[in-house]
């Protein structure tokens, strides 16, 4: 009767290592696939804030050159008034401070010109770097992702320490056979 308790405990304890190994394997994979999706997702997202960042560059580029084709409008106007008003008051346009005038204006709309343009492409370029990084980032997000030799090394570890139990098991059950 004790052979026989023996046996079975011997049969109960393989049949639970075996389904232990299966749901180890299964767990494997299946953690694998939701380690490899979740990099995926996360690759995407960052694909998506990257193409954002150029967007964005992209726009203050645009806003940036109307803003500096308004300034340039603008300085027109006000050089076109000054030479009006120094025309109307009847000073000599050809040289002196009439023309020191106007050549002083001319440089400093010329210089918010230029600052328009500087604040712009320094923005443009932030956005730009930012996607640049995204891209990086999306780039490390997949490569961490778990490989399919990571699957199969996981999967021959859950292999052999089924196995192991099963040794461990037929070992436990020959010894008690034995006596």
């Amino acid at each position: 009767m004790a052979e026989w308790f023996a046996a079975g405990a011997a049969i109960a304890g393989t049949v639970a290592a075996a389904v232990g190994t299966t749901v180890g394997v299964a767990g494997a994979v299946e953690q694998n696939k939701q380690a490899r999706a979740n990099a995926e997702m996360q690759a995407q997202q960052l694909e998506y804030n990257k193409r954002v960042e150029e967007r964005e560059a992209a726009r203050v580029e645009a806003e940036n050159a109307e803003n500096a084709r308004r300034q340039r409008e603008a300085a027109e106007e006000l050089k076109a008034r000054q030479r009006a008003l120094l025309g109307k008051s009847g000073a000599a346009m050809e040289s002196g401070s009439p023309l020191a005038v106007l050549g002083q204006t001319a440089a400093d709309e010329e210089l918010k010109v230029q600052d328009i343009h500087y604040a712009g492409a320094n923005q443009a370029q932030h956005h730009r770097e930012q996607a640049k990084m995204f891209a990086y980032q999306a780039g490390v997000a997949r490569a961490q992702a778990p490989s399919k030799s990571s699957l199969g090394l996981n999967i021959a570890g859950q292999m052999a320490s089924g196995l192991g139990s099963l040794a461990s098991i037929g070992m436990g059950y020959a010894n008690y056979s034995k006596k």
